[in-house]
């Protein structure tokens, strides 16, 4: 139930995007080999977005299959726990976490860049070439090479710039900053090093107040700081780096924790609904059961989404808002399960 759940949800989402990114193949003359890669490598972030629900549905509805016939009756007769039968699909859920967890931490990243990169270069065809890694975004502007540690977009923030100006093949300077803000025309920095490499030796100069970029955030975007794409190693890695330097990163400290704390999903989502699925027919409430399972499986989803969003923004410490839903959820799956023991004989 939970594996034909997942696909029906991964299919109606992709042929939906599909459908919606028909107008962006069609601006760009997009051809069909790069649209089908495209396409194949979106899969694994609509798994992690499916994967949880997909096993709140599975549950529900196995539960209301055994119950319409009569199954859970049968085995209440015949002594079986309410434990025991809960067994196989605490089971489920914990494999289903164990799956989420790879997709979460190594699958879904490599693929996003992938297609990150295709839409970028072979779709929408970005005249700047770049890309982001674990030691930060990196960029080509006509001879000039740049390295930023760390660029928040929205904000208009690069930290810890260094550009590398080339002439004929050769390095003629290096141009390096601690922290460069984009004021609507140009990057404007408080302290800037230039230093000059020319054929009577080495020079620097401190005058600059400004970096010889004229492109703004909008147009840097496949160097922007995107934990997305880094797996779970990768990013702690850069996360420690940052935190080296002295630059706090809300919105990647809260993708670092909500990664983790998304990938147990399936199992709470599993201890979320088991009190809901197992009904008996003739005490009716089986569809008002699943009913309010499934309420309770899109709260969980939408809260956990919401609070990430605070954490983000830097409303909420990244550890509570990657954990507070987890908590709540699991908190209140406990409760129930404790507390409707007994409509189960």
């Amino acid at each position: 139930m939970c594996f034909a759940c997942l696909t029906g949800l991964v299919l109606l989402i992709m042929i939906s995007r599909f459908f919606g990114n028909l107008s962006l193949f069609a601006e760009h003359n997009t051809d069909l080999q790069t649209i089908l890669m495209y396409t194949v490598l979106s899969i694994p972030q609509v798994v992690y977005w499916v994967l949880p629900f997909s096993v709140c549905l599975g549950i529900l509805a196995t539960q209301a299959a055994l119950s319409r016939h009569v199954e859970t009756i049968a085995m209440q007769a015949c002594s079986v726990s309410t434990y025991r039968i809960f067994l196989p699909y605490i089971l489920t859920g914990i494999l289903a976490t164990c799956a989420m967890g790879s997709v979460s931490f190594y699958v879904y990243p490599m693929a996003q860049e992938k297609a990150d990169r295709i839409e970028n270069i072979n779709i929408r065809k970005r005249d700047i070439d770049g890309s982001f890694s674990v030691t930060g975004g990196r960029f080509k502007v006509g001879g000039d090479i740049y390295f930023v540690e760390h660029m928040d977009i929205e904000q208009g923030i690069m930290n810890n710039v260094s550009c590398y100006r080339t002439s004929s093949g050769k390095l003629t300077s290096v141009i390096r900053a601690e922290k460069a803000r984009w004021n609507t025309q140009f990057w404007s920095v408080d302290k800037l090093d230039v230093i000059y490499l020319g054929e009577r030796g080495i020079t620097m100069d401190h005058s600059m107040h400004a970096l010889p970029l004229s492109r703004g955030p909008a147009d840097l975007v496949m160097a922007q700081t995107n934990p997305e794409v880094l797996p779970i190693g990768d990013l702690k890695q850069y996360l420690d780096q940052l935190e080296i330097d002295g630059i706090r990163s809300t919105s990647v400290e809260t993708v670092f924790h909500s990664r983790i704390g998304f990938s147990f999903s399936p199992i709470i989502m599993t201890i979320l609904v088991l009190p809901f699925g197992m009904r008996f027919p003739r005490a009716g409430g089986i569809a008002r059961g699943i009913s309010v399972g499934l309420v309770l499986g899109l709260s969980y989803w939408f809260l956990h989404s919401g609070v990430t969003s605070l954490g983000t923004s830097g409303m909420l410490e990244p550890v509570i808002a990657s954990w507070a839903a987890n908590i709540a959820a699991v908190s209140l799956g406990l409760i129930l399960l404790y507390t409707r023991r007994s409509t189960y004989g």
